[in-house]
């Protein structure tokens, strides 16, 4: 669900009660100067941006256009600035600022200037503030959720991430058997990274035929994403005969190649934010905090990261592109590119 903080004192529920209704709105044309998309679920959060920028930006424009600051990094000012700049051949300009330090507790960070500039903000401007961590009790946040369009993400319950599924499906035009949403949100969680990958699974695997039950039961395991983990725990630890192992196996049972990437390398950028987040001086459970998963494997996260440093992960990152493009360019074939990838990872560390 998205709540709607209008411009009054108190919080009014809107008819917009879910990013679906919010992307139907962007599409008719009903965009608000300023946005601020909060909460945990920044997967939905990015889908309506991505909305935005299709609807205000024209195709080979967004290098002038379409700015992204990340507002960890970027002082006050330079937000500001960024906002001010009128746009170069367009009517509009289209600036995204993840995660500014004004929302959260962090020492030196101001508001004045992001104050001042609400209430004579350039009619040429769209921003779109994305925060995953807020903290409610600054007058930053109640300033925010009352001036701007304020939406809530908050985590989807089982249900609402069921519903997610089928509706993703049926966007990418696959027939599907009663109850497909829930068969998958109850082998892999609420997750909607992971949900995202198993709907393109799918999609790919049924090719225009509709999915039978037992294409699901193959498709969709409930050791996948443990799998994926531990394969990257034994990389972090070079542990080169349990990672070997473990990779025949999943490709012996049928893992696409493809996907096998995917997922290490979304635990590759899990473990990225966990070290990014012991290295500005959090603890284990704050760390565990910015991951947006469940607390248990965000724990063994947080663990697994301390093996890494930021630039190994980047660098593995990059690892798991170059295997993604071999193997869709065909330089590669699937098991070739994923031993090459293998090996790799184990000589970062």
């Amino acid at each position: 669900m998205c709540y709607y903080r209008g411009k009054g004192d108190e919080p009014m529920a809107r008819a917009l009660t879910n990013y679906q209704n919010l992307v139907r709105e962007v599409k008719r044309g009903r965009i608000e100067p300023h946005y601020f998309f909060h909460g945990p679920e920044q997967v939905l959060a990015q889908y309506v941006v991505s909305v935005l920028q299709e609807t205000l930006i024209a195709p080979g424009m967004e290098s002038l256009n379409l700015i992204k600051l990340d507002g960890q990094k970027a002082s006050e000012a330079e937000l500001v600035q960024a906002i001010e700049t009128p746009p170069m051949f367009g009517d509009k300009r289209l600036v995204i600022i993840d995660q500014p330090a004004f929302v959260k507790p962090k020492k030196g960070a101001t508001y004045e200037q992001w104050e001042a500039l609400l209430a004579n903000w350039p009619a040429y401007t769209c921003a779109v503030i994305l925060a995953k961590d807020v903290d409610r009790r600054l007058r930053a946040f109640k300033d925010l959720a009352k001036k701007t369009a304020s939406y809530e993400f908050p985590a989807l319950t089982a249900p609402e991430a069921g519903n997610w599924v089928e509706e993703r499906l049926r966007r990418s035009k696959v027939r599907y058997p009663s109850g497909t949403g829930r068969f998958v949100v109850d082998r892999c969680g609420t997750d909607l990274e992971l949900l995202r990958l198993e709907v393109e699974k799918m999609a790919s695997f049924a090719a225009g035929q509709p999915l039978s039950q037992t294409d699901l039961e193959h498709l969709i395991r409930n050791d996948a994403e443990t799998s994926v983990f531990d394969l990257v725990d034994a990389i972090g630890l070079q542990d080169l005969g349990p990672a070997w192992a473990l990779l025949t196996a999943m490709l012996d049972e049928g893992a696409e190649p493809v996907y096998l990437i995917s997922m290490i390398a979304r635990q590759l950028r899990l473990l990225l934010v966990a070290r990014h987040a012991l290295d500005a001086g959090l603890s284990q459970q704050q760390a565990a905090g910015h991951l947006g998963i469940h607390p248990f494997p965000a724990g063994k996260c947080v663990q697994q990261a301390r093996q890494w440093t930021v630039a190994k992960l980047q660098q593995a990152m990059l690892s798991c592109l170059q295997a993604d493009e071999n193997i869709k360019t065909g330089t590669l074939r699937g098991e070739s590119a994923l031993n090459q990838l293998l090996l790799e990872l184990i000589s970062l560390r």
